[in-house]
C-alpha cells in the first residue's frame, strides 16, 4: 500500500505522524483481500494556528473506487480518528454493496410488507 502523508503548520509531528501511521495500519487490514500494489492511502493534516482549527483530508484509492472523508474541528487527534472511521464506514458500505446484502436485505423488507392470506380476509 502506498502512502502519502502530509503535514501543514503541525507543532508536534511525530506524535500526529504516529497516530496517522497506526489508523493506516489498521485500515491496511481491512483492505488485505485487494492487491496491495493497487491500493494508495493520503492524508493531509492541517493546523490553522489563527483559529486553531485542525483539518484532516483522508483519500483512499482501491480498484475500481475512490473513498474519501474530511473533517475539521478544535482537537486534532478527534478529526484524524473521525476521518478514518468515515472511511471505514464507506468501504464496509462499498464491501457489502458488491456481496449483494443490500438485495437480500430488500427482500426480506418485502416479506414484511405483504399481508399474510389471513390477514387480507379479515
Amino acid at each position: 500500500m502506498k502512502r502519502f502523508i502530509e503535514l501543514k503548520h503541525v507543532g508536534p509531528k511525530d506524535h500526529v505522524r504516529h497516530l496517522i501511521e497506526g489508523l493506516i495500519d489498521r485500515l491496511e487490514g481491512k483492505l488485505q483481500h485487494f492487491p496491495q500494489e493497487a491500493l494508495s492511502v493520503h492524508v493531509m493534516f492541517e493546523e490553522n494556528g489563527t483559529h486553531t482549527l485542525y483539518r484532516t483530508s483522508l483519500t483512499c484509492h482501491v480498484p475500481g473506487h475512490l473513498v474519501a472523508a474530511h473533517e475539521e474541528g478544535r482537537q486534532a487527534g478527534t478529526t484524524i480518528r473521525e476521518a478514518f472511521a468515515e472511511v471505514e464506514r464507506q468501504l464496509i458500505k462499498r464491501n457489502a454493496f458488491f456481496r449483494g446484502e443490500h438485495l437480500r436485505k430488500r427482500s426480506v423488507r418485502d416479506r414484511r410488507s405483504v399481508p399474510s392470506p389471513e390477514e387480507a380476509v379479515s
